[in-house]
């Protein structure tokens, strides 16, 4: 049997994905911004929850594994941008927040990350958009959906 690579939804995927990272390094850089494209989305996650979350929630939220969430956050936390706290329902639970410099300085480069999103959807109509997110959603429902059956 033959793969067509072109076909295939998760292969496009990546290979927009590899390019919005990418760039997006190249803006952060550029305007000296000291984190990583996935240490930012960590700060974005954050803040868009509102209040501070647990490890095993940010992690879910991200899609990404706790002990990489967790090598993000160790320097995060070093810079003082987030900070880790006790839960107050179980002393077990480390709890994760932005401090008040990561909102303030998150702020400063959110539009600069919203220029790069408007340079991508460039050209794409938004019931384009929004077809192109609903099938997205599909899709990560039914891989998670598969993954949860081990």
């Amino acid at each position: 049997m033959q793969f067509d690579s072109e076909s295939s939804p998760g292969f496009a995927i990546g290979r927009v994905a590899y390019l919005i990272r990418s760039e997006m390094a190249s803006v952060l850089k550029g305007v000296g911004w000291p984190f990583s494209p996935e240490e930012t989305q960590t700060l974005i996650t954050l803040s868009d929850a509102g209040e501070p979350l647990c490890m095993s929630d940010l992690a879910a939220h991200m899609i990404r594994d706790p002990t990489t969430v967790k090598r993000q956050l160790d320097r995060l936390v070093e810079q003082q941008f987030v900070e880790r706290s006790v839960s107050s329902e179980d002393a077990r639970i480390v709890m994760v927040g932005l401090t008040r410099l990561g909102e303030k300085q998150l702020a400063t480069v959110l539009p600069v990350l919203d220029e790069l999103r408007k340079a991508t959807l460039d050209g794409v109509s938004k019931t384009e958009l929004d077809a192109t997110q609903r099938v997205l959603r599909k899709m990560q429902k039914n891989l998670a959906k598969r993954l949860s059956k081990g």
